[in-house]
């Protein structure tokens, strides 16, 4: 990725996330950290701007850009985080990339990464070898994708739903809440 890139998303970021800033106890713009506790902004306080995290970073709120190894936001996210582990306990407003992308809540907008999990709903896109939401509202593009209720597209090797209000492109396409016709090859569909 290039730093142009990064930059253009970073501000974008911020942008995006400028309503969701207003309701945070605005604790800090900058943050660094080495792992928790040794951070500059306290665990329990927010960060809107840029954090940093060298190793393992992990604050309440976090507006803006989120870059580090281990990336830990126990409240909401807003904004675009990179690491290689992202961890949201409360909402998602933007975009994770890396390798493990978790959200306990829901998403408003994207996860890329090997493995996508969201507990509750995805209202955007899902990339990545394993993608697994609640409720998706949205694409997910990967070898396996794992829904209970799916509207919108599923394209992989093996997409799996229990209830589908859309498309699954795939290897083996399962909606296992049907009475007929719940393994598909190739092409599934309900409306």
């Amino acid at each position: 990725m290039k730093w142009s890139s990064v930059l253009f998303a970073a501000a974008l970021a911020v942008v995006i996330a400028a309503p969701v800033q207003a309701s945070l106890d605005d604790d800090g713009p900058v943050s660094v950290s080495l792992f928790t506790p040794v951070q500059i902004i306290d665990a329990e306080d927010s960060v809107y701007g840029l954090r940093l995290n060298l190793i393992y970073g992990r604050n309440k709120d976090v507006v803006g850009l989120d870059v580090g190894l281990f990336n830990v936001t126990t409240g909401d996210f807003a904004g675009y985080g990179l690491g290689l582990f992202n961890y949201t306990r409360g909402d998602v407003y933007g975009v994770h990339e890396g390798i493990v992308n978790w959200a306990r809540s829901d998403v408003y907008g994207a996860q890329a990464g090997l493995a996508n999990y969201t507990a509750g709903a995805l209202l955007g896109v899902q990339v990545g070898v394993f993608n697994c939401v609640d409720t998706l509202d949205g694409f997910q593009l990967g070898l396996i994708n794992r829904t209970h209720t799916a509207t919108g597209v599923q394209l992989g090797l093996i997409n799996w739903t229990r209830y589908l209000d859309g498309l699954q492109i795939g290897l083996l396409n399962v909606v296992s809440g049907r009475e007929h016709f719940r393994f598909m090859p190739i092409l599934n569909g309900s409306w």
